[in-house]
């Protein structure tokens, strides 16, 4: 199950948007692969490429299309406009320096989550939460235990709109599945990813709080399951701990520290 289509005066936008997906997915396109993957007349789609490249979110490269610069700009914004996200940066570099895995912060947003900041090599896809794609939630342990925090009918609401599609045989597929794993994920305070969003993936990956009980995001390790034995496991769950504690601790002191109002005053 996926979103239901827009409705027709916004068929115009959904389009372009579109475009711009699946020239993220190709890794670039010509006019003809385009048409074909998007369904729609090359007329059509050189019209809405024309529109994009005016406004700078494309380029023509030896008649084949890419994302232009101006996303690097848009994603510098997404990146440092809520103060905590510079705490997760740093975070994350910490936490990738004293693991063996490679570690990342991870959002959800409409339902999937992205990653943020990170040094994921395990994939070689720029679909992995890499460049900001969205994966879903159920697939993945930043995801779970993200929406381990939410009520019953938050989960709910995304598991109407996006499903429980698998992405390998590991996947979780029904509701039963996904509500007993989250369960698990309360108990034991962290939550797995066994190869389930990607064959030979092993991941862990712990909700990031604010004082007010807000979900910030997930911090996560990742690497090739073969590497990781239950000694291993119980190695990076303890370093993630910590880094979620520390991480916690700087923003109840960020929240803690005076404003330029307050010093003002």
């Amino acid at each position: 199950m996926v979103a239901t289509d827009p409705s027709p005066g916004l068929r115009t936008t959904a389009i372009s948007l579109q475009l711009v997906d699946h020239i993220l997915e190709l890794e670039g396109a010509s006019l003809a692969e385009l048409a074909e993957v998007s369904g729609l007349a090359k007329s059509t789609v050189h019209s809405h490429l024309t529109t994009l490249a005016a406004y700078g979110y494309v380029v023509n490269e030896d008649n084949r299309y890419h994302l232009g610069a101006k996303f690097c700009h848009l994603g510098d914004y997404v990146r440092t406009r809520k103060e905590y996200y510079r705490i997760a940066e740093e975070a994350v570099s910490r936490l990738a320096a004293e693991s063996t895995l490679d570690a990342d912060f991870t959002v959800e947003e409409h339902g999937r989550v992205v990653s943020l900041y990170g040094n994921l090599d395990f994939a070689n896809s720029p679909r992995f939460l890499i460049d900001g794609s969205p994966f879903h939630v159920h697939t993945t342990a930043s995801g779970k235990a993200i929406v381990a925090q939410y009520d019953e009918e938050r989960v709910r609401e995304i598991v109407d709109r996006w499903g429980l599609p698998a992405a390998t045989e590991h996947s979780i597929t029904t509701r039963a599945e996904l509500f007993a794993e989250l369960e698990r994920v309360r108990e034991q305070g962290y939550a797995e990813n066994r190869e389930e969003a990607i064959g030979g993936l092993w991941a862990v990956g712990k909700a990031v709080t604010s004082p007010r009980g807000e979900v910030y995001g997930s911090l996560n390790l990742s690497g090739p399951a073969y590497a990781v034995d239950e000694e291993t496991k119980a190695v990076q769950v303890e370093l993630l701990e910590r880094a979620v504690e520390s991480f916690e601790r700087e923003i109840r002191e960020m929240y803690r520290a005076p404003s330029a109002t307050d010093e003002g005053a």
